[in-house]
């Protein structure tokens, strides 16, 4: 089955508030090489893994746009002796939730299952990993979700904005292939373009897990040795530097709607930039949600131009971008983009200020452990500090990072993050004549 999912693009820790400092992650390897993290909790019988494989659609080949994402909405479409029903029936029985997902530069598979039915659970996954059937009945009801999928997407103006701003950022970069594919690529993959997707995609040569529940690592260990050990262990090849333009401009595209989108931004930082913290900081301040961001203050409070706009960090193995959106009616188009123009050159030249500094500060510390409810949130934070390289310890001093910001450094990251000047805008709807 293949679930709609909304283009977020950011740091997996950052946009979440992290770990209690109490929490204590056990990092070790199985005896197969799989690198693993784990917080043991077991008040609940319930174990929640997350798992990347570091490969993703930016693997697809030329012409083949989305077989990763059609091969990983076909795993849970049953297996060699398990059809679609058959498969759905037994995860219920079984108390267990699989998922499975694709993402630029990884694809997920996420488990949680209950500790008296780990091993039949942890069977029926393995089964849906390793022995995928990719029959012709699923193939083609997954290729109808697709295609309904990109027809809905072609109608909205802000996938069509945001296609639009990466086709610029990326130009002829593996990035820019679309996840989905295309109304080209998708009708015309085999069942051999699956099943190579799939031997690209599920192996073990670049893997990590995060794991939370009821379980120790030697079993969880043992779990996942014997859940992943049939999957090839290559490593998967190395994608080029992504190279971002540094010249800003607008672009409009026609679409007959009273208000248009407005998607914005320019190159930014990798995720392990020394001075990446300080950036999500400042980015808090300047255009996180919410009436306290500078950008809403100006654009919807002041200036009543939007009902929303936020800014944020998006990033990759190989680069980095600070994106935001908004939309407004379509005679304020130029209004606002002047707006923003003002607002990324005030913050670039001037910085924030102490009180907006300690405002921000203690918003973040407070909020720190808010977000961590669940077994799946812990879990899901683990792996994703592992794909991000951020070490376990960042649990326990993330508060104390955060506090040692200084003003003077914070704003020395400021003029460098926010470069106006290489602002490029998209703009989908019919404003006047633009900026």
């Amino acid at each position: 089955m293949i679930k709609k999912v909304i283009f977020v693009v950011a740091s997996f820790l950052l946009l979440i508030p992290g770990l209690n400092a109490a929490v204590d992650i056990q990092e070790f390897e199985t005896p197969n090489g799989i690198e693993v993290w784990l917080v043991e909790d077991h008040s609940n019988p319930i174990l929640a893994l997350q798992m990347f494989f570091l490969t993703g659609s930016v693997h697809d080949p030329v012409e083949k746009e989305g077989s990763t994402y059609m091969m990983m909405g076909l795993l849970e479409e049953g297996s060699d002796d398990l059809d679609a029903v058959g498969f759905q029936i037994e995860v219920e029985e079984l108390g267990a939730i699989f998922d499975f997902n694709t993402y630029k530069e990884a694809v997920a598979v996420s488990a949680q299952m209950i500790t008296e039915n780990l091993d039949p659970s942890v069977d029926l996954l393995r089964k849906a990993l390793e022995q995928p059937s990719f029959d012709s009945e699923p193939m083609e009801r997954v290729r109808g979700q697709i295609l309904t999928n990109i027809d809905f997407d072609e109608k909205d103006p802000e996938e069509i904005a945001f296609d639009a701003f990466i086709d610029i950022m990326f130009g002829d970069h593996p990035l820019n292939r679309k996840r989905e594919g295309n109304k080209t690529s998708i009708p015309n993959l085999t069942r051999e373009d699956i099943i190579a997707a799939y031997q690209n995609a599920l192996v073990r040569g670049k893997i990590v897990v995060g794991a939370s529940g009821d379980i120790t690592a030697d079993q969880l260990g043992e779990l996942l040795d014997g859940l992943l050990g049939g999957l090839p262990d290559t490593t998967p090849p190395v994608v080029q530097p992504l190279s971002l333009p540094q010249e800003g401009h607008v672009e409009i595209i026609d679409f007959p709607t009273p208000q248009s989108t407005i998607v914005f931004g320019h190159r930014g930082l990798i995720r392990n930039d020394p001075d990446f913290l300080m950036a999500y900081v400042l980015n808090e301040v300047f255009g996180r949600s919410g009436f306290n961001s500078r950008l809403q203050k100006k654009l919807r409070v002041e200036l009543g131009l939007t009902y929303g706009i936020g800014s944020f960090l998006s990033t990759y193995q190989t680069g980095g971008m600070v994106m935001g959106r908004m939309a407004t009616a379509n005679q304020t188009v130029n209004e606002a983009i002047d707006a923003i123009r003002q607002e990324w050159a005030k913050i670039a030249n001037e910085g924030i200020t102490q009180e907006e500094l300690d405002t921000i500060k203690m918003y973040l510390k407070g909020s720190y452990h808010l977000r961590f409810k669940t077994n799946e949130d812990i879990a899901g934070i683990l792996a994703g500090m592992q794909l991000d390289n951020i070490p376990a310890s960042y649990v326990k001093h993330r508060n104390d990072m955060i506090e040692a910001i200084e003003l003077e450094d914070i704003n020395r990251v400021a003029k460098n993050l926010f470069r106006p000047e290489e602002l490029v805008f998209v703009v989908v709807g019919q404003p006047d004549t633009p900026s």
